[in-house]
């Protein structure tokens, strides 16, 4: 038992978890599609439920029109920024 005891303190602990890719994109566009990705999940999970709750349905797909609106407006002025970017360059 003392020689795993030995062999582990002896041995550095270098396993980390790498950090998720963001591909570039800004935090508030990561930020928007995070919060879309949850009320979606949220959305099929509701959807299983009997009898449906149309009301509260109906405000998730709102909503999540209305971020995906957030979304695409971020994601336009980034891929803008990065062609401007690239004719100065």
């Amino acid at each position: 038992m003392t020689v795993l005891i030995e062999m582990t303190s002896r041995d550095p602990d270098v396993f980390y978890w790498p950090k998720p890719s963001t591909h570039g994109k800004p935090l508030d566009l990561l930020e928007v599609e995070n919060k879309i990705y949850k009320l979606e999940a949220r959305y099929i999970r509701l959807t299983d439920v009997e009898p449906l709750p149309w009301a509260e349905l109906e405000e998730l797909d709102d909503e999540i029109k209305q971020l995906t609106k957030v979304r695409n407006r971020i994601r336009d002025k980034w891929q803008e920024s990065i062609r401007k970017e690239s004719v100065t360059a």
